[in-house]
């Protein structure tokens, strides 16, 4: 059924905390028009019922396994082509889904969208379900957070919006259309785009040296995939540095690096923090980010001309970012080894110049704009 206004239903999922943010920036966008055609719906479809959290609460397990051993997520993904390509998500959905998936349809029935935009493979998929099954006036946009297309990415939806040239290809090689597909830049919060704030003004907002090399050291919302090896590996650097380190949710490391910040050697100023709502700041505050290989966390770092070092892939999507932003864009470097980080750093803190060329990368990223907008110009038209 048609209403009055355009209702818009941005679905919300935590597998990882890029679906949110992604998600959070594309509602963002669409409310930021002021259409009063539009109505918004923000939904944390998983978390309404007892039986989708259980399924929400195996995702968030899946994604701490695979930070923390590599081959778990790359077994996940070869078994999405067991049965075909595209019929192995149907089948996972009508058998081990099945009573979540009656449930997640009835939901959205209450809600009666006209278009439903989601940002991850399973809510994309069951959005497809309710249009067949449900209302077929709806539409079902999709945006894939990632820099590459899997298996289990629906070809079934009416728009499918990717953010690069490498996962616009992917994506016409998993046999989505050229009708099907839009691409627009990286997709990001507003926040981010309109920092304009100086590296030495969020150090004195932190109360970080003014005079120190700045390494921020981050590893996903979670915390995990050898963060512990690398901020370990960084109190060997041999000049002065000051070393911020995001534990995430990992209270376990959070409480370790308080534990040892005053055993460290004198030179190293060590600053461990749980979660941070905006660490983007202290991003900006840095002068270089180790992290793993999160598309947003590496897309963040660019869009605050903060060149980037990647310590870990979690999974062949996190590679495959890991390669756009390195080799391609050129916003930083991929180390195997830790001791390749201190030496990379060493080398940072005595000719700082060295890092130049990624600040420009980084800057051309950040002259390509928000995608965030152009899907909400998209969905302002979209009937």
């Amino acid at each position: 059924m048609t209403t009055q206004k355009k209702r818009v239903l941005v679905t919300y999922i935590e597998a990882g905390f890029g679906h949110i943010t992604t998600a959070n920036s594309i509602a963002d966008a669409i409310e930021a028009l002021h259409d009063p055609n539009i109505e918004v719906i923000r939904k944390y479809t998983f978390k309404d019922d007892p039986h989708l959290h259980k399924i929400e609460k195996s995702f968030v397990r899946d994604v701490k396994w695979a930070n923390t051993f590599p081959w778990h997520n790359y077994i996940q993904m070869a078994a999405t082509h067991i049965g075909g390509v595209h019929d192995s998500l149907p089948f996972v959905v009508s058998t081990f889904y099945r009573s979540a998936r009656k449930i997640y349809l009835d939901m959205l029935a209450e809600i009666q969208p006209d278009i439903i935009i989601d940002t991850h493979y399973l809510t994309s998929f069951l959005a497809t379900q309710y249009r067949d099954e449900y209302d077929s006036h709806v539409k079902v946009v999709t945006y894939d957070p990632d820099n590459s297309v899997h298996n289990w990415w629906n070809i079934r939806v009416d728009k499918f919006i990717v953010n690069c040239r490498l996962a616009f290809h992917d994506a016409l090689e998993h046999d989505f259309t050229r009708q099907q597909l839009m691409i627009v830049p990286f997709v990001t919060r507003k926040e981010i785009m309109e920092v304009s704030e100086s590296k030495a003004f969020y150090r004195t907002k932190y109360d970080l040296p003014q005079d120190r090399f700045t390494v921020m050291v981050a590893a996903g919302g979670y915390g995990k995939s050898g963060m512990n090896r690398v901020v370990d590996a960084l109190m060997h650097v041999k000049h002065p540095i000051t070393v911020i380190a995001i534990c995430g949710t990992n209270k376990r490391l959070f409480k370790r690096l308080q534990r040892i910040k005053k055993q460290v050697a004198p030179h190293i100023d060590l600053r461990p923090y749980e979660f941070v709502d905006k660490v983007y700041e202290l991003n900006r505050a840095s002068d270089v980010l180790i992290t793993k290989g999160g598309p947003n966390a590496m897309l963040d770092s660019a869009l605050m001309g903060v060149p980037v070092g990647v310590f870990y892939c979690a999974s062949d999507i996190e590679y495959q970012s890991m390669h756009l932003f390195t080799s391609i864009l050129n916003c930083g470097r991929f180390f195997k080894r830790s001791h390749r980080i201190v030496r990379w750093i060493n080398e940072c803190v005595t000719n700082p110049a060295i890092l130049d060329i990624y600040k420009e990368a980084a800057q051309e990223v950040r002259d390509k704009g928000n995608g965030a907008v152009q899907i909400a110009k998209f969905i302002q038209t979209y009937e």
